[in-house]
């Protein structure tokens, strides 16, 4: 790792950093712009991609709990529709 300190010829520290950051270019107001709209686009897009898979893994996760939706199973289990039914019995 470099030191933050550079040192001269006879060894003395001298206050400058080794490591000087450039001047900042100034932005103009339409480059501002394009830079936000680009940085809000990429963090909503990001965030449907979250919410996206938040929620498929979701329902993936409280199907299998649940059983899945086998309608075939659920056909046998259901009541006659011709009134053939069991009827409880009434005390």
């Amino acid at each position: 790792m470099r030191s933050a300190v550079r040192r001269d010829t006879k060894g003395r520290a001298e206050s400058a950093p080794v490591l000087a950051t450039p001047a900042a270019t100034p932005l103009s107001d339409d480059d501002l712009a394009k830079r936000t709209l680009r940085t809000v686009a990429v963090l909503v897009a990001a965030c449907v991609v979250f919410v996206g898979l938040l929620s498929i893994t979701a329902v993936v996760v409280t199907s299998r709990a649940v059983g899945g939706g086998d309608t075939a199973a659920a056909a046998a289990k259901a009541p006659d529709s011709t009134g053939n039914a069991k009827k409880p019995l009434s005390i």
